[in-house]
């Protein structure tokens, strides 16, 4: 759906919220959102909203629903290199450089509706030199450098030889001062993100379990013996 004076008020109080925007009044918002020609467009859970090789001309906020970027392998292998969440933007990779084709593919999980911003319009200032828009570049960057911390905390996590030592610190740099991780993918999304095979996860979080270090429910884990678990680190 394009955006028109008519319709844009009807999607500005999810928008607003979203770090691209923050601290940019709403009439701002809507301004930009004309401007720039973006879209509201609608994915099934399961549908390819961009594939591997195919040209990067948007940047997407996502406005509902969960959002996976996967690296698919010609052995048929499947990485998830990281989800993305409900009101936060993806496809900023490609904001600076020269890229002329996506390293990866982005799978709808559930059913999601996203804003698509036209990529050009980061780098066209108009005449008047709008504040809103130096906010909104500004934002960017400092969305491009959370991106790029986050990245760096996955690198600590693969880097390890073990799949033990993989869930140790994933479980220690994300549990909350009550040392409970609050699971946001299933168990197929989580052995994929590890790079190992279901069976092998759930083996691996039963032994851990059986000696006391965790708890496993549903929904989320439960870090027992802290001290133990970073000392086998």
């Amino acid at each position: 759906m394009k955006y028109t004076t008519k319709n844009i008020s009807e999607g500005i109080s999810l928008i607003k919220n979203n770090k691209l925007f923050q601290n940019i009044e709403e009439s701002c918002i809507q301004q930009m959102i004309l401007c720039s020609q973006a879209v509201k467009k609608k994915y099934s859970h399961g549908a390819l909203i961009c594939n591997q090789g195919e040209k990067p001309e948007t940047i997407f906020v996502l406005l509902c629903g969960r959002v996976a970027i996967v690296r698919n392998l010609s052995s048929g292998k499947k990485n998830i290199l990281y989800e993305v969440e409900e009101n936060t933007i993806f496809g900023e990779h490609y904001f600076f450089g020269n890229y002329n084709k996506y390293w990866y593919d982005i799978e709808a999980i559930t059913d999601v509706e996203v804003l698509q911003i036209p990529w050009q319009f980061f780098y066209c200032f108009c005449n008047d030199a709008c504040t809103h828009h130096a906010q909104l570049i500004k934002n960017m960057l400092e969305i491009l450098s959370e991106k790029e911390w986050l990245a760096i905390k996955k690198l600590d996590v693969v880097n390890h030889s073990s799949l033990q030592e993989k869930i140790f610190t994933w479980l220690l740099d994300n549990m909350d001062d009550y040392g409970v991780v609050r699971l946001k993918m299933k168990r197929e999304e989580m052995a994929s993100f590890f790079g190992v095979a279901r069976p092998s996860l759930s083996r691996t979080l039963m032994r851990l379990q059986e000696e006391g270090l965790i708890e496993v429910e549903k929904h989320k884990i439960k870090v027992v013996d802290r001290e133990k678990m970073e000392n086998l680190l």
